[in-house]
């Protein structure tokens, strides 16, 4: 059982494993008891992939689903080209002079997130700090009209370094004073294309991507450029509040 403390206001997440020779036993709903004891009933906990024993014992405990977070997938192969939206540039990362700008914009899009959101500049340095880390795959879009520099939004891709031929859309944000004007569908599309031609050597080239399911618009983006539901994690709290 881990459990985590509670981060900027959110309720304390738990994850909890049991050993295969050890199931049907009842330690499961131990654990999960303890967890509940432990934080007043005010934590959260994780159900990777959803199945049938998670949503039993959930459904044993009291617990209901508060919310689902969705693997979607994609083959890289056969890539549509990304679509250009007017008046705007896509470009890569620069460097830390982008950095207050990507903050800006990140914090914005995912002021709601419980990860994504509050984001500082040491976040930002700790993921280019990462062997992963790319600046020909973090795509950032402008006004070509606009002087001032100010960014519209934003894509950052990921090549997982242990698993061959599988990419991600790491992140993808978009100013809300920018929304509507197609910005997330073209800069997922020029990640995308991207991935595509950097895992063009791999058998199975795959492009994975995680988002909320209650995010109906980005949802339906990702759906138009060809993704599916590959899997669902599910945040279970107590049936008397909402974990948070």
């Amino acid at each position: 059982l881990n459990l985590a403390p509670p981060r900027d206001g959110d309720a304390a997440m738990a994850e909890l494993v049991v050993h295969p020779a050890a199931r049907r036993r009842g330690v499961g709903a131990a654990l999960a008891r303890a967890a509940l004891a432990k934080s007043g009933a005010a934590n959260r906990f994780w159900a990777h992939g959803t199945l049938k024993p998670a949503r039993a014992t959930a459904a044993a405990l009291g617990l209901v689903p508060v919310r689902e977070l969705l693997q979607m997938r994609r083959s890289l192969r056969e890539v549509p080209p990304a679509p250009e939206v007017a008046g705007v540039r896509i470009r890569t990362y620069a460097g830390p002079d982008d950095d207050a700008e990507l903050l800006r914009v990140n914090n914005a899009a995912f002021a709601y997130h419980p990860e994504q959101g509050g984001w500082t500049e040491a976040d930002i340095a700790e993921r280019r700090d990462e062997p992963w880390f790319d600046p020909a795959g973090l795509f950032l879009a402008f006004d070509d009209e606009d002087d001032d520099g100010a960014l519209l939004g934003f894509h950052w891709t990921k090549v997982h370094l242990d698993r061959p031929g599988l990419g991600e859309v790491y992140v993808v944000g978009v100013d809300p004073a920018a929304q509507g004007r197609g910005l997330g569908l073209a800069l997922t599309a020029v990640g995308v294309e991207s991935l595509a031609r950097r895992l063009a050597e791999a058998a199975q080239p795959t492009v994975l991507l995680y988002v909320e399911s209650d995010n109906v618009a980005a949802v339906r983006t990702y759906e138009r450029l060809g993704f599916g539901v590959y899997s669902v994690d599910t945040a279970y709290a107590a049936a008397s509040g909402d974990g948070s």
